[in-house]
């Protein structure tokens, strides 16, 4: 699969954080969405679907076990990733939901190509596992 078919959406509130985790993974040929909030990030995943999202856990509002729990609902084939700056363990909704401890990303991610290869491996199963 050709990144550029790979739709991203980045869901983060630091604009620092998601503006260049964006631009790394547009730099890597990705189409890529951004949303600063949960609530935001569901008008967005409802529109585009996207193979892959990937959430910060802690958001104004909705925080992220929320918003993908919510997510699934409404777009079940998106694979999501947890990529936070605080020690997470899944929930047994997240868990239901098919996600592992390996959806787990800690910021800051060191070399971004991990995330590059969880991201095409979320894509390729279109479900993270």
């Amino acid at each position: 699969m050709n990144n550029a078919d790979i739709r991203v959406l980045l869901v983060d509130d630091d604009e620092m954080i998601r503006d260049s985790v964006a631009a790394y993974l547009e730099d890597e040929g990705f189409s890529v969405y951004c949303a600063a909030s949960g609530e935001e990030a569901l008008q967005v995943i409802t529109a585009i679907h996207p193979a892959v999202c990937i959430s910060d856990m802690r958001l104004s509002g909705m925080n992220g076990e929320e918003f993908i729990v919510t997510a699934h609902t409404f777009s079940p084939e998106t694979g999501y990733l947890i990529h936070t700056g605080m020690m997470y363990c899944l929930s047994d909704e997240l868990n239901a939901i098919g996600m592992s401890a390996d959806d787990v990303l800690l910021k800051p991610i060191h070399e971004l190509s991990k995330l590059v290869h969880k991201i095409k491996k979320c894509a390729a199963t279109r479900r993270c596992r």
